[in-house]
């Protein structure tokens, strides 16, 4: 049950299983949630009247739709001030550096603890 005054975050992920698992890690921790699978159904929420502390995207997509990277980069021009934490199965660091985004990186497999830890730090601005 979320906590009176919890953030509400934006889960984007792809992988459904990968997604409910994210979503239950957070609403037992007591965060808002709301989920998207990918582009659209972020910016149908994002351009919607929940106020959101927090996106949290994988970076890897299905082909032909746009990556995490996009979905930050469009959720900030609705929204400048969203804390973002990108998720990626890839080792290669060098994707991030390239768009030189101003958010966390959490590499997958990550455990429940990880990723509550990797949400605080973002909302406390680091």
């Amino acid at each position: 049950m979320e906590a009176t005054g919890a953030p509400h975050n934006l889960v984007i992920e792809d992988n459904t299983n990968y997604r409910r698992r994210i979503v239950s890690i957070l609403r037992k921790a007591g965060f808002g949630v709301t989920e998207a699978a990918g582009f659209g159904e972020a910016m149908t929420a994002i351009e919607g009247t929940q106020q959101f502390a927090l996106l949290l995207s994988d970076i890897g997509m299905p082909a032909g739709t746009p990556h995490g990277f996009s979905i930050g980069a469009s959720a900030r021009r609705h929204r400048p001030n969203l804390k973002i934490i990108y998720m990626t199965g890839s080792e290669d660091a060098s994707q991030f550096l390239l768009f030189g985004h101003d958010a966390l990186v959490l590499h997958k497999p990550f455990t429940s603890a990880q990723l509550i830890t990797a949400i605080k730090a973002a909302l406390a601005g680091g």
